[in-house]
C-alpha cells in the first residue's frame, strides 16, 4: 500500500469533484477505459471526491461530457507540482542544494579524535602516528580503514596489548589496551628450556613436554631450570634428545616494598590567584590569543574546550579553548603517627600493585614497622601464587 502511494506521489495526482446526478455514469466510464481512481467518496447527494493520476484526469473529460457532470480540480498533488511552484524560486533551490551539499560534506568527514585507555603511551604519540598515516581531524571517513590502523598502531607500540579503531558519526575512536611486554617466545621447532622467572616455592608444575626438575615443595632460584629441554637416555650410546619444553609451573613467591614512615609531609594550595591563556581553533588549527606571560613558578593548569554543539552529539569542529593557570604555594605540614603511617603505607601499596605482575593472585599480605637508628620503616610483603615458568632457548642466555 505504501508502495502505491508512493508510486502515485511521485508520478503526480489530482483531487477532482465531480458534481452532477449521474456521477456514477462518470465513474463507470472511466473504469471501462481503464483510467485510474481511488479514494473515491460521497461529500453531498450530488457531488462525488476522488482522487485521479494527471494523465487520467486529461482522458476523463470524454466521460464527463458523456455523463452530463461537471468535474472541476480541488487540489494538485505530488512532486511533478512541488518541482513547478520550485523552479520560479531558484535561490531557495541553489540553498537548498548547497545546504544538502554541506549537510553530505559534514557527515562525511572525521571532526574529532579521541584516544581512550592509554596511561603509559602518551596521547600526542599516538595522534603523531595516525597523522603519519595520513589521518587528521577533517579526513574523509571512507579513507580510513579501521583494521589497517589498529594494526599499525600495535606494530609501532609494544606497550599495547590491544587496540580498537571504531568511526562513530563524525568521531574516530581509538580505544588501546596496554599490558606488559611479553617475554620472547621461542619457536616451536627450537628446543628449549622452561625456567623460573622468579625465586619461589613449587606448587604444583605439569609437563607437556621436556624432563621435569623440580616437584612440589621445592624452592628454586631466579633463572633455575625447572622443565629441561634436554632428555637422556638410559642407554649411554644412544645420547640425548632435544625437544621443545612445555608446561606450568606455579609458585609461591614473595614482593616487598619498604617506605620510611615520614614525620612531614609538603602539601600544595592554591594561593587563588588565576591566569588563562585563550586560543581559538578550527580542526587542528589553532591561533592563540594575545594573553601575555604566564606570571607564576608554581602552578598547575586545566584546560576547556568550549565548541558548537548541534543537538547532544555532533559537535562542531571549531571553537575556543582556554587554558587555566593556578597559582600554587607549598606549605609543610607536621603529621602525627598514625597519618605517617597510613602515608607510608599508601606509598608502598602504590609501588607493591605496579610490581605484583598481571594473572598473580596474591593469598597473604604483611605489614611491619621496624626502627633503624632514628628512622622508623614500613615494609610490606605481599605473597602470591603465579605461573614463574619462561621460555628459554637452549644454549641461549
Amino acid at each position: 500500500m505504501f508502495l502505491i502511494r508512493l508510486w502515485h506521489y511521485l508520478k503526480g495526482y489530482v483531487i477532482i469533484i465531480v458534481t452532477g446526478a449521474y456521477a456514477e455514469k462518470f465513474i463507470n466510464i472511466c473504469t471501462r477505459r481503464q483510467i485510474l481512481l481511488w479514494d473515491v467518496e460521497r461529500i453531498t447527494p450530488g457531488s462525488v471526491r476522488m482522487k485521479m493520476s494527471i494523465n487520467g484526469f486529461k482522458k476523463s473529460r470524454t466521460a464527463a461530457r458523456k455523463s452530463r457532470c461537471r468535474v472541476r480540480i480541488q487540489s494538485k498533488k505530488g512532486l511533478p507540482y512541488i518541482l513547478t511552484v520550485y523552479k520560479k524560486r531558484k535561490g531557495f533551490v541553489a540553498g537548498m542544494l548547497v545546504f544538502a551539499i554541506l549537510v553530505y560534506l559534514m557527515t562525511s568527514i572525521v571532526w574529532s579524535i579521541d584516544i581512550q585507555g592509554n596511561s603509559i603511551v602518551d596521547t600526542g604519540v599516538i595522534i603523531e602516528q595516525i597523522n603519519d598515516m595520513g589521518i587528521y581531524r577533517g579526513t574523509l571517513k571512507r579513507r580510513i580503514n579501521p583494521k589497517l590502523v589498529a594494526d599499525t598502531l600495535m606494530l609501532k607500540n609494544s606497550d599495547l596489548s590491544w587496540v580498537g579503531v571504531e568511526i562513530k558519526g563524525t568521531r574516530l575512536i581509538i580505544s588501546v589496551r596496554e599490558g606488559v611486554e611479553p617475554p620472547a617466545v621461542v619457536p616451536v621447532d627450537k628446543p628449549c628450556h622452561i625456567i623460573a622467572k622468579r625465586d619461589g616455592i613449587v606448587v604444583s608444575i605439569i609437563v607437556k613436554n621436556g624432563l621435569a626438575l623440580v616437584k612440589q615443595g621445592d624452592t628454586i632460584i631466579r633463572g633455575q631450570v625447572l622443565i629441561s629441554g634436554i632428555i637422556e637416555s638410559i642407554r649411554p650410546e644412544f645420547g640425548a634428545r632435544y625437544v621443545h619444553a612445555i608446561g606450568e609451573v606455579i609458585a609461591r613467591t614473595w614482593y616487598e616494598v619498604k617506605r620510611e614512615v615520614p614525620k612531614k609531609e609538603t602539601v600544595r594550595k592554591r594561593t587563588g590567584n588565576e591566569w588563562n591563556k585563550t586560543s581559538v581553533y578550527f580542526l587542528d588549527f589553532k591561533i592563540p590569543l594575545p594573553s601575555g606571560k604566564n606570571p607564576f613558578t608554581l602552578y598547575e593548569t586545566s584546560i576547556f574546550d568550549k565548541a558548537p554543539v548541534i543537538g547532544k552529539k555532533f559537535r562542531l569542529p571549531f571553537g575556543i579553548t582556554i587554558q587555566r593557570f593556578f597559582e600554587l604555594y607549598e606549605e609543610e605540614r607536621t603529621l602525627d603517627h598514625d597519618q605517617a603511617i597510613e602515608a607510608a603505607r599508601n606509598s608502598a601499596e602504590t609501588e607493591l600493585r605496579k610490581m605484583i605482575p598481571h594473572g598473580a593472585k596474591v593469598v597473604d599480605k604483611q605489614v611491619q614497622l621496624i626502627k633503624e637508628e632514628d628512622a622508623e620503616y614500613l615494609i610490606i610483603t605481599a605473597e602470591c601464587v603465579e605461573d614463574i615458568a619462561i621460555e628459554q632457548e637452549i644454549g641461549g642466555d
